[in-house]
């Protein structure tokens, strides 16, 4: 990190009287966020400008960190650091990886069952075959009784 930069991450960080918002911090994307300085209601407003947004149809669906939005809704007390951020991140494409396993050898399960059920159909083994009976229906002779609720017993 150059000089530069720290000077300008410094200087975004200060508390001076005639700011009204107060640099917290960034994420890996190159959002940053904003905490004003003045309360309302008790509580001081959370506020983010996205990197390279412009128009507003930009703006929706966009993607922030958990642990950001967490921190915007004022869930979260202390803003998270990259480290946690990065730690998620590769707990999460972690957890992508292991069901796209399981979702694998689950389709090998699958293919392996219907395998061996079209090979006990072929081998003449029918012990279980029940003949296709339809439904019995009233002939023309039905007439639906009337309903008569009988009274509560007190």
């Amino acid at each position: 990190m150059s000089l530069f930069s720290r000077f300008t991450t410094a200087w975004k960080h200060m508390r001076f009287p005639w700011r009204t918002r107060v640099y917290v911090g960034s994420d890996n994307l190159g959002n940053e966020y904003y905490e004003s300085t003045k309360k309302i209601n008790g509580r001081t407003k959370r506020m983010v400008e996205l990197k390279g947004k412009k128009d507003l149809i930009d703006y929706i669906g966009y993607e922030i960190p958990v642990q950001w939005e967490s921190w915007l809704k004022h869930t979260r007390y202390d803003s998270p650091t990259i480290e946690e951020i990065i730690s998620a991140n590769k707990r999460r494409d972690l957890i992508i990886e292991r069901a796209k396993k399981l979702d694998q050898e689950y389709e090998e399960r699958k293919a392996s069952a219907k395998l061996k059920s079209q090979q006990k159909s072929q081998s003449g083994d029918k012990k279980w075959e029940f003949p296709f009976r339809p439904p019995t229906i009233p002939g023309d002779d039905f007439e639906p009784e009337s309903w008569n609720p009988t009274p509560k017993k007190k």
